[in-house]
């Protein structure tokens, strides 16, 4: 056996992650990033690849929206510890450090409310006024509108709307 094949013995192959390898690391990272590119190339697949999975793969596509969820937890609980919770910042007075502050970040604390409280969501008004399946149709999109940073708000008032439609029809 010639040195040159002994080395070749000795060097591993770059192996290729099977597919349900590279879904369960794709999955993992996704679920603490909730970022597409930077999971995919965690996994070592195309930002592609994961599209065609979610299209063709029931199992990953529901895998895929559970790890979405525990994204938004994660950010949820970033969140609130920004709010609530702050952080330390170092002070410096004069170039030498002081000390350190505890700083907090109200723009998140009012998010955070806005999403749990709906007496601190932004108040709209709708008119619902009207003669017309034309004007009608326009409220229900001004409506759809004003509920679209609340789809569960907006279900309810599609409900609502589709019952007022069949009593108008009677």
């Amino acid at each position: 056996m010639s040195a040159e094949s002994t080395d070749k013995n000795l060097t591993p192959k770059k192996r290729q992650p099977n597919k349900k390898d590279a879904q369960k690391v794709f999955l993992a990272s996704f679920s603490q990033n909730a970022n597409v590119l930077v999971s995919a190339r965690a996994a070592g697949v195309s930002r592609q690849t994961v599209y065609s999975w979610l299209e063709h793969d029931e199992d990953f596509h529901f895998a895929y929206n559970q790890a979405k969820e525990d994204a938004k937890d994660v950010l949820r609980a970033e969140i609130y510890r920004r709010a609530v919770e702050g952080w330390e910042e170092d002070v410096y007075q004069l170039a030498k450090f002081a000390g350190t502050v505890r700083k907090y970040d109200t723009t998140l604390l009012i998010f955070h409310a806005k999403m749990l409280m709906p007496e601190y969501r932004d108040k709209q008004q709708v008119d619902l006024h009207t003669n017309s399946t034309k004007d009608l149709q326009a409220v229900q999109e001004a409506i759809a509108q004003a509920l679209s940073p609340y789809p569960e708000a907006g279900i309810a008032v599609a409900a609502a709307l589709a019952e007022m439609e069949k009593a108008r029809g009677n």
